[in-house]
């Protein structure tokens, strides 16, 4: 057995787990066996096997959405390490704790043409927090410094204002066998905790509370506490304009508003007196385009080291968590905003009302969706596909329960389904998703025979994207339908069958329940024109609503 390799490499996989990585998605491969090993040996790591890098890496951002906690993927030398840059660029986009671990040839089989190696030292620099290549094992007490020294910085991208993904290129020689006895070299150590800033000078918000007509909006907050927001919004009569991804509509607080899309869709003034928001950009394009044309002040408050300032600098920026900032509001003198807070819950009421009444009179996405959303129960996941589906949450999850996620950093169409998958160890999972998007990732769909998951996939399929139908390109018809809407023709029950899920098929005006519990592949026949149509026509009532009620 290898001594010096097993000695390297268990204790860079001990520390892994000391300082927080609980769950390892690994793809197989024949460079990869130390860590693999390792990984497996390690009594207090779970494994999960996944063939296919792309679909695994998303795997694993699922797992850390649902468990809020690091996760780390692994995978042998090649173009393998290359299918992982779709999900660390999501991971890097949304603040999301990755640790890639690519296993890499020596050095003396670098670029001489050998089989299975490309350069893969700094292969995601655009993507990552930190990176470091790693030593060959020699036997030195250097290499064991050097994983001190290393996973004491990494681990400062674990939590806090930095999180983030971060890269290990761990080459290897034959040969690559470990000594599978030596457990003992795995044995748990606790590390100290990252303390984080938790305190600022109250005396540079005291100008902007003391105007009037104050918003709060909160888009993605990665799972943050927001306690101490609904108290200061509380206190302060302020309504909170609630992204779906915040996890706050379902919070039955009288404050949060949960209509903001449609309702900076339907007014054409909003006179608000400043804005102070919280956590990641929202989803509603109307919302930030009014935030990046609005000359009120604007308060940014995120726990990142660099803030995300889309869609317009903030003229305040406040480098911690939502609790610690409102925590230290709370107490401070409020300004009359009962009207304020008023005419924003009589508006909200208003439209949702109106969307109800609009879900009975259609039989497109949108009504579907809305009937889905009356079925999830508390607590458990809305796995959401980027383009419509998404957007049709920002405007139709208005009252009721679950907890939407979805990819929106890079905002991309691929690895949803994986994503979902990883989610659905942990949490009870409905995914919905268009047709388009669902192909891109059908990869994913193997972990359900893998890790014998249950997750429900509503699939619309309206043969083609969607959202492309409320974008100009949809005005010259003699391209759009080849170049945008990219008709599939593609009968997802033998996806089904492939997989080992159970299938059903809807038209979206039919009434069907969600199943209890299985893999279920539920596919809900949409069509694009029809969906276009419902949702100009719900905002043109709404406008018309609106004006003549407020």
């Amino acid at each position: 057995m290898n001594d010096v390799l097993t000695t390297q490499v268990f204790h860079l996989v001990k520390r892994l787990r000391d300082y927080g990585i609980e769950e390892v998605v690994i793809s197989p491969g024949s460079r990869s066996t130390p860590l693999a090993i390792a990984c497996e040996l390690h009594e207090r790591i779970t494994t999960y096997i996944h063939p296919d890098e792309r679909s695994a890496a998303f795997f694993a951002l699922g797992l850390i959405k649902a468990t809020n906690k690091p996760v780390a993927i692994l995978c042998t030398s090649g173009t393998a390490a290359s299918n992982y840059v779709p999900a660390v660029t999501e991971a890097y986009i949304s603040h999301l704790p990755l640790v890639v671990l690519t296993s890499d040839r020596p050095h003396e089989l670098r670029n001489v043409g050998a089989p299975q190696a490309i350069n893969q030292v700094n292969m995601f620099q655009n993507f990552v927090m930190y990176e470091r290549d790693f030593p060959i094992a020699d036997g030195s007490d250097g290499t064991i410094t050097f994983i001190e020294h290393v996973m004491q910085q990494a681990q400062t991208h674990f939590n806090g204002p930095k999180r983030g993904p971060v890269h290990f290129n761990i080459p290897f020689r034959e040969p690559l066998m470990p000594d599978v006895t030596r457990t003992d070299l795995l044995s748990y150590t606790p590390v100290p905790n990252v303390m984080y800033q938790k305190s600022f000078n109250i005396d540079i918000m005291r100008p902007v509370l003391n105007l009037k007509r104050g918003l709060i909006i909160v888009g993605d907050s990665q799972q943050e506490d927001l306690t101490q927001l609904l108290v200061f919004s509380t206190i302060h009569n302020i309504p909170i304009i609630a992204d779906p991804l915040s996890q706050l509509r379902d919070s039955k607080h009288p404050n949060v508003i949960t209509t903001g899309d449609s309702a900076f869709k339907a007014l054409e003034h909003i006179h608000a007196g400043y804005v102070i928001r919280v956590g990641h950009a929202v989803v509603s394009k109307p919302i930030n385009t009014w935030l990046a044309q609005t000359d009120i002040p604007q308060v940014l408050v995120q726990s990142r080291a660099t803030p995300d300032t889309f869609p317009k600098v903030p003229d305040l920026y406040i480098e911690m968590t939502a609790n610690d900032f409102f925590r230290q509001l709370a107490d401070e003198k409020p300004a009359d905003n009962k009207e304020w807070l008023k005419y924003w819950q009589t508006m909200n009421d208003l439209i949702i009302n109106q969307i109800h009444q609009h879900t009975q009179t259609v039989t497109d996405e949108g009504r579907a969706i809305y009937e889905i959303f009356k079925q999830i129960e508390d607590d458990a996941v809305i796995f959401l596909g980027n383009s419509m589906p998404i957007r049709d949450c920002d405007t139709f999850f208005t009252q009721f329960s679950g907890k939407p996620f979805c990819n929106r950093g890079a905002n991309g169409i691929d690895g949803v389904v994986s994503t979902a998958m990883g989610m659905a160890v942990h949490k009870k999972v409905t995914l919905i998703i268009g047709d388009i998007s669902f192909y891109h990732d059908l990869n994913g769909l193997i972990m359900k025979k893998l890790e014998s998951l249950d997750i429900n996939i509503v699939v619309f399929n309206n043969n083609g994207g969607g959202i492309f139908s409320y974008l100009p390109q949809k005005e010259n018809d003699t391209y759009f339908e080849r170049l945008f809407g990219t008709p599939l023709n593609l009968n997802f029950k033998y996806a089904a069958q492939l997989y080992d899920f159970n299938y059903y098929k809807f038209n979206a005006f039919d009434d069907f329940k969600l199943p209890d519990s299985g893999a279920n592949i539920i596919e809900v026949i949409t069509d694009r024109d029809e969906n276009l149509l419902a949702h100009q026509q719900l905002i043109r009532t709404l406008k018309d609503k609106l004006n003549a009620e407020l």
